[in-house]
């Protein structure tokens, strides 16, 4: 009874905080996770790009927001002070396994107001012993009337009560964007991000440097 109630006090910070998208998830990879009914996030993410860095004029800062409208649904937005539109997010818990080790399964849409850049995708979220979480998924991407599939793979380790280190991996083919981070509970509603996105280069915006804070609260 003792480990359950210290694994289930740890969960929100293995599972449920913002990716780079706005919505819960890793760094670009969305999770089998949402925020319950009445839970809301909301943070701020400061981005520098590596192509800019000789200028250091390419920054931007992301500003996001998810609100649980029913029990399963999470429904969010994310926009920047750079590019204008605001692009909504939604996601659909389909699974709660409700189990010491939870496996979770969602299928939700990000971009979903963007005219040229809108992602569908179906992700599997599976807690392991050994502070383990483990995510699998699919993504299609409609990109100009064009639509092309991805596999995104992720995993958080729980380094201690208040540290968690992240990664993902997205791509198909010859291409695949790797990406890594820590989050650092700095108070029971707050997390502070630190992400390294597309470490070997291979997108159009090249590596990125992300920072930023989210916190979590219940109406």
């Amino acid at each position: 009874m003792k480990k359950t109630l210290i694994l289930l006090l740890l969960l929100p910070i293995l599972f449920g905080a913002p990716s780079l998208l706005g919505t819960n998830g890793l760094i670009n990879m969305p999770a089998a996770t949402s925020i319950k009914y009445k839970e809301f996030d909301f943070g701020l993410n400061w981005e520098l790009l590596q192509q800019a860095l000789s200028n250091g004029s390419h920054h931007q800062i992301n500003y996001f927001a998810n609100l649980g409208i029913f029990d399963g649904v999470e429904l969010g937005f994310i926009g920047n002070n750079i590019k204008e539109g605001v692009f909504i997010s939604a996601k659909y818990y389909m699974l709660s396994d409700k189990s010491e080790y939870p496996l979770g399964l969602a299928a939700g849409m990000t971009n979903l107001s963007s005219h040229t850049n809108t992602d569908l995708y179906l992700v599997l979220s599976k807690k392991f012993p050994n502070k383990l979480a483990g995510h699998l998924g699919f993504k299609s991407n409609i990109l100009a009337g064009k639509i092309s599939s991805t596999v995104m793979f992720g995993v958080e380790m729980l380094m201690s009560q208040y540290l968690t280190v992240i990664g993902d991996l997205i791509g198909s083919e010859d291409t695949w964007v790797l990406s890594s981070g820590v989050r650092l509970k700095v108070m029971d509603d707050m997390l502070l991000n630190v992400y390294l996105a597309d470490i070997g280069n291979n997108t159009q915006n090249k590596m990125t440097f992300s920072i930023g804070v989210s916190w979590h609260n219940i109406l």
